[in-house]
């Protein structure tokens, strides 16, 4: 029986009675080697203003003290053989949960005090099925390759439509009940799984709500290295992908119009370059392609000048070149990379045994 066709009943527990009549609530954290992070995680959660039912930590293979810093939390902690991945481990999580609403937090991620009860105030009333929240102005990490990062992600978030097509497992709920329906993360997935997650709902008839009050910092440290990595690797090549094989839509969210045009001028700017070299009046192509997309990023500039003051924007701009590089060659590439399965691959059975 395929994940969609399941009763969303037949792998359901009785939740408990949450306190004061509210709908349980069970946290869901897939970690891997993230003793350096989780801590802080878990401390936001407990300090949420909503008293969540229970918190599982699904333990990803961890070489680290990832699974004992979570069961000195109290938490209940589950273990994957072997790594997974956080798709795998979401679904793990969710089949033994007790929780009516599942929320979703990544061990890197610290939520804010009012963020699952946001959530909730949302989904309680059918406002909408699923939920997710934005970044914060900032996430207090040092350094300007993740403020950078940091504000980029907010600013997205905070100008997105109010009902997307995509989904943030970092910070992101919904009823029990839809998950199951849906079927899940696919777990087939290492990147992209959320975004492919949040077109199956909609495929699914169910309505996306981005919550941009619902808010978390993100604690990731970034390098360059680990920049081109992660957008390279693990969001253009595999959005790419998601895109050909009809699992992920166009146009919504992080590919909008704008950034569809800064791709177009990025790549503009490349060839002015090039064609400089053969015929010299084309020198002023790249010039104009370049202020043409400081003009098509302008807002988020102004926004990364407001926080940090003028002396930011030149390395901003340098960053916006380097990342909008990137996802045009990740678009070559998502192109020229095998296609994903049409269909999407079943849900564990059954959580693996509680570390």
């Amino acid at each position: 029986m395929s994940p969609s066709s399941r009763p969303p009943s037949a792998a359901e527990p009785n939740p408990p009675s949450g306190a004061s009549g509210l709908p349980p609530v069970s946290v869901i954290i897939p970690s891997f080697n993230a003793e350096s992070t989780l801590d802080a995680c878990l401390r936001a959660v407990a300090a949420s203003q909503y008293p969540v039912v229970e918190v599982i930590v699904v333990d990803d293979g961890s070489t680290d003290r990832t699974a004992e810093i979570a069961s000195s939390h109290g938490h209940r902690v589950l273990g994957n053989k072997a790594r997974f991945g956080p798709a795998y481990s979401r679904n793990v999580g969710a089949m033994a949960a007790v929780g009516e609403i599942l929320v979703f937090v990544d061990a890197d991620v610290v939520v804010n005090p009012d963020a699952i009860s946001q959530a909730v105030d949302c989904l309680l009333p059918g406002d909408a099925d699923a939920v997710f929240g934005s970044y914060v102005e900032e996430a207090g990490v040092p350094g300007f390759l993740n403020r950078f990062k940091n504000y980029q992600h907010h600013f997205v978030h905070q100008h997105g439509p109010d009902e997307p097509t995509s989904f943030w497992s970092g910070c992101g709920a919904l009823k029990r009940s839809t998950f199951m329906a849906v079927g899940g993360f696919a777990a087939e997935l290492k990147f992209c799984e959320d975004i492919e997650f949040g077109d199956a709902l909609v495929r699914g008839g169910y309505r996306i709500r981005l919550l941009k009050q619902m808010q978390a910092a993100h604690l990731k440290h970034y390098n360059f290295l680990k920049l081109v990595k992660s957008d390279l690797l693990g969001r253009a090549i595999p959005w790419t992908r998601l895109l050909r094989t009809g699992r992920s839509q166009f146009g919504n969210l992080n590919t909008n119009r704008q950034g569809v045009a800064s791709v177009a001028l990025t790549a503009a700017a490349y060839l002015g370059v090039f064609g400089a070299f053969f015929v010299g009046y084309l020198a002023w192509a790249p010039l104009a392609a370049w202020a043409g997309l400081a003009g098509v990023n302008r807002d988020f500039l102004a926004f990364g000048a407001r926080r940090r003051g003028f002396a930011f924007l030149p390395g901003a701009f340098c960053m916006l070149v380097a990342h909008y590089t990137i996802c045009g060659v990740g678009y070559i590439a998502g192109h020229l990379s095998p296609l994903y399965p049409a269909k999407r691959s079943p849900m564990v059975s059954q959580p693996p045994p509680e570390a």
